[in-house]
């Protein structure tokens, strides 16, 4: 009998351990203090040989339809620093191929960092709950190219095509003929329905809230900058924000505290849209140093 015990009181302190090595596995990364300005930091500046990257292990995004059959992106490598105002993070990760066109049946690239809203109540780490909200940083490969080429339309996805009359770009001659901008964009659905995708956007990054899967909402605030870049198969993000923002729904750092991270990575030559993702398997920790 006491061999019984002594085996179940054995068994349950390994299951227990290795519990415990688990959630270790993704407990915490660093933002490292730097002397310099992180709100202009770069891609490829020299800061970054500096600091080992976290690795951070994807797994498909599991709970939610659409579901992915498989995921490309197995692994996403994340660096952080700050100067005490101005916290950054790099993101890279392996992609064989660069999809940046917003056509029809083209998926583009992507990746998400999500936190939660409120330190008190801490939500699933999964797109947050109805009471426990999540702030998301959202990047696409296409916002990119817009940034660098101009803002992708129908003429420049698709250069070839031709088209029949369309009202709101037609050239025709006459007294009362001059269209505002507004009336032209009446006729564009994308434009009339104040879809963010069909208006240029400031910068690559966009800002979106969640309480929970299907209930994302775009984020009328510009708070937040970034660059990308993809080389010899592999896609490189940066992502600057400021510690506070005067917005309640928005995440806010301090130093020395600890913030919960999660990560999405979307890969558009698999098809990768929307719940078809890979996704980090649970909340990570970022500490911010202060000293």
């Amino acid at each position: 009998m006491i061999k019984k015990i002594m085996c179940v009181f054995f068994g349950l302190l390994f299951l227990a351990s290795t519990a415990y090595a688990e959630r270790k596995r993704f407990v915490e990364f660093t933002s490292h203090l730097k002397n310099i300005d992180v709100s202009k930091v770069r891609l490829d500046d020299d800061v970054w040989e500096t600091i080992k990257p976290y690795r951070q292990p994807l797994q498909k995004q599991f709970l939610e339809v659409p579901k992915p059959a498989d995921i490309g992106v197995k692994e996403v490598f994340v660096q952080s620093i700050n100067d005490g105002k101005y916290i950054a993070f790099r993101l890279v990760w392996k992609d064989a191929t660069i999809n940046e066109t917003p056509r029809i049946m083209d998926f583009s690239d992507g990746a998400a960092i999500q936190f939660p809203v409120s330190g008190e109540v801490f939500p699933e780490y999964f797109m947050g709950e109805e009471k426990a909200p999540v702030h998301i940083l959202y990047w696409k490969a296409w916002r990119s190219k817009d940034k660098k080429s101009g803002f992708q339309t129908t003429k420049t996805a698709y250069p070839n095509m031709t088209t029949d009359i369309y009202t709101f770009d037609y050239p025709v001659k006459g007294t009362g003929t001059e269209k505002t901008q507004a009336e032209k964009d009446i006729f564009i659905p994308g434009r009339a329905a104040k879809n963010p995708m069909s208006f240029p956007s400031k910068g690559i990054i966009a800002e979106l809230s969640s309480a929970g899967p299907g209930t994302i909402t775009s984020k009328k605030v510009d708070n937040t900058s970034g660059e990308a870049e993809w080389e010899e198969g592999e896609w490189s993000v940066v992502i600057r924000r400021p510690f506070t923002v005067n917005d309640p729904e928005s995440v806010q750092f301090k130093a020395g505290e600890r913030t919960p991270i999660a990560f999405a990575i979307w890969e558009g030559d698999r098809m990768e849209s929307g719940g078809r993702k890979a996704v980090s398997p649970a909340w990570a920790e970022v500490e911010v140093e202060n000293k």
